[in-house]
């Protein structure tokens, strides 16, 4: 293989495992040490080192660790806590988020800081490339503006797609136009899956917007229910056929599942109740009634903590995108700055490799 093509191989190959990364965005936690951010740097350093020279596995993995380093550096600002950086040969750098950001504002924020930190470091190597004429330093320039911009498309789960979230959900569509179009282009397998992943989000989030004012009179119902079934708790008959009648309305399966329970348990009461009546040794009192009180209470205290965690969620399906018009005019500053930093920064390494083709993309 030539230098050339070794070299742009490398780099088509840094964009994709990059663009894998940004799949676990939010959805992985890894609870390591800061020692394993170290190994698995050097490991990662040594896998490319080893198939593409250590100067182009250097620069890979400084340009990615700034990159989540601006992450980090964003989530510890607005104090989301977030674990290590795990570095993984041919998928990326890590930095997972332990819990999801407030709202699309700071999501925006903690996106954004990546592209930015990564803009910042490879910028020095404009003036080292200047005053040594060493065609590395443009390798990395054009490496880092390449990254960062890919990253930049706006579809979830890219940084891209997070802060355009904050301007309008509607720019994910954009955004997969933009990929499906290169990932045809470039026969990009890695293109597809992420076009795929953000294609559902999208089509999630829809239905979750378009189902909200159904959810909102469910819950209504549902706080209505437990109010009825603990005032009727010792009615054992009247528990059941309200349950009955209301979980054939109910659409959140957690919940529907805690009323099954609660129909199981009353089943087993009324049958541990018919056999006592059998065998002459029932007595229905309050002592009887007690323990049957307790199972039912526990239950639906049980309900009532899912139905607090279900109108918290509609509530964040509510509010989470909202942003005001402020926001949405810096997000929209911040990411078409980010752009044309990167796009310029791009097209003046392009240049200078024209110069150079040996190492030509």
């Amino acid at each position: 293989m030539t230098r050339s093509k070794k070299t742009s191989l490398g780099i088509f190959i840094a964009i994709g495992a990059f663009l894998l990364t940004k799949i676990k965005y939010v959805l992985i936690v890894f609870k390591f040490l800061k020692l394993q951010t170290l190994v698995s740097m050097f490991i990662y350093l040594g896998t490319y080192a080893l198939f593409f020279g250590w100067k182009f596995a250097v620069a890979l993995v400084y340009l990615l660790f700034v990159h989540e380093m601006g992450h980090l550096y964003a989530a510890k600002k607005i104090k989301l806590p977030v674990s290590p950086a795990l570095f993984i040969p041919f998928v990326g750098a890590v930095i997972g988020l332990k819990e999801m950001p407030k709202n699309a504002k700071d999501e925006g924020f903690v996106a954004y800081m990546g592209p930015f930190f990564g803009l910042l470091s490879f910028l020095p190597a404009i003036p080292l490339y200047y005053f040594t004429h060493e065609p590395f330093w443009a390798l990395l320039i054009i490496l880092g503006a390449m990254i960062n911009l890919f990253n930049l498309i706006p579809i979830t789960p890219l940084d891209g797609g997070r802060i355009a979230a904050g301007i309008s959900t509607k720019l994910w569509g954009v955004g997969i136009i933009i990929l499906l179009a290169f990932s045809i282009m470039n026969h990009s397998p890695i293109g597809f899956l992420i076009v795929i992943l953000g294609g559902t989000e999208w089509y999630k989030l829809y239905k979750k917007q378009k189902s909200l004012h159904n959810d909102k009179m469910e819950v209504q119902e549902l706080e209505q229910l437990v109010v009825k079934l603990k005032n009727g708790s010792n009615d054992l008959d009247f528990v059941q056929e309200v349950t009955d009648k209301v979980k054939q309305k109910v659409t959140n399966q957690e919940i529907t599942k805690i009323l099954n329970t609660l129909n199981t348990e009353i089943e087993k009461m009324k049958k541990d109740i018919y056999l006592q009546q059998l065998s002459g040794t029932l007595v229905l009192n309050e002592e009887h009634l007690h323990p049957n009180q307790q199972v039912i209470e526990r239950t639906l205290n049980n309900l009532e903590e899912k139905l607090l965690d279900y109108k918290k969620e509609i509530q964040t399906t509510e509010s989470y995108y909202k942003t005001n018009k402020k926001t949405k005019i810096q997000l929209l500053l911040i990411y078409i700055g980010l752009i044309i930093a990167l796009a310029t920064c791009y097209y003046y390494s392009q240049e200078i490799l024209m110069n150079y083709p040996e190492i030509q993309l």
